[in-house]
């Protein structure tokens, strides 16, 4: 478990960087926006897609990787709505319970996969977050306009804003040119390669960026419940899933790392733009991301291969 530790610290320490400079007004507001769009437009699909170019993904168990992260996360959805009726909360701040529950961080997933397997866990989790991103995105829309009260879905663009993601595109990239075995000019692989590089220091800063460590106290109930069934009870779920459908090694431990791994940053948007608690969801990942650096070493240690 040491060695797991001593290889996640060094991400969380570059989180509180990302934190301290953004508290202390080190770096500018007005770089962090255009940061966090340059990582998500641009480097992040370069990184998958140069993952994926150079991985062998016929030793990949796509199937069962596949069926085991949609137990998953079918297994979350349906415990939230089971502890519906025990939670004394309001319908917005049970969507932003549930996304807490539900949702990956994908930056902190590469970080942290990129330490612990190397190159071919990037393609891995490519492949998770192709795999969970489209299912997670409609269920959640749906039961986010039916308790929040407030914002109706467009279901004509959430098939377009899966199509426009470029995390999809990306790995739809990468998969293709890995697949049909299409050669990419070496100036073009170099300059992928140029570009991953920047990738991950700068996605964890913006993380850091993002954090809020104050709380409503009257809200402590769902936080707490969110972050014990996103860090505990997912993973847990996440391993039986993965020995039920014979998922092991390096691709189990990617499927245990997405289960265990905090929210993701973009739960508060949608909290935001379709009448959920969005105050409580920025507390939930908050907290999710500080609290992972203690649960996320043994977990991945009882898993890595």
């Amino acid at each position: 478990m040491l060695t797991t530790a001593g290889a996640i610290l060094p991400i969380f320490l570059l989180i509180v960087v990302g934190y301290v400079f953004k508290r202390t007004g080190f770096i500018g507001d007005g770089f962090w926006a255009p940061a966090e769009k340059l990582v998500y437009f641009v480097l992040l699909p370069a990184l998958i897609i140069g993952s994926i170019t150079k991985s062998d993904l016929s030793t990949m168990p796509v199937g069962p990787m596949a069926f085991a992260l949609l137990s998953m996360s079918i297994c979350m959805i349906a415990l939230s709505l089971l502890i519906r009726p025990v939670m004394r909360t309001d319908g917005p701040s049970f969507t932003s319970l549930l996304q807490g529950a539900t949702r990956i961080n994908a930056y902190l997933c590469f970080a942290i996969g990129d330490a612990l397997y190397g190159d071919v866990s990037i393609a891995l989790c490519a492949y998770c977050l192709a795999v969970m991103m489209p299912f997670t995105n409609v269920v959640l829309v749906t039961l986010i306009s039916a308790y929040a009260g407030t914002g109706k879905p467009n279901w004509r663009r959430v098939p377009l804003q899966i199509i426009q993601n470029p995390i999809i595109i990306g790995c739809a990239i990468g998969w293709a040119v890995n697949t049909l075995s299409i050669p990419l000019p070496e100036w073009l692989v170099a300059s992928l390669s140029i570009l991953e590089r920047g990738t991950l220091p700068l996605a964890l800063l913006c993380i850091g960026a993002g954090l809020i460590l104050v709380m409503d106290r009257a809200q402590m109930v769902a936080m707490s419940v969110s972050v014990a069934l996103k860090l505990a009870v997912m993973p847990v779920i996440a391993i039986f899933t993965c020995q039920y459908f014979g998922v092991t090694g390096v691709p189990m431990a990617i499927v245990v790392l997405f289960a265990g791994a905090p929210a993701s940053t973009s739960s508060y948007i949608l909290a935001r733009q379709m009448g959920g608690n969005a105050p409580l969801m920025a507390a939930i990942l908050s907290v999710q991301t500080v609290v992972a650096a203690v649960t996320l070493p043994p977990i991945l240690a009882y898993v890595s291969p």
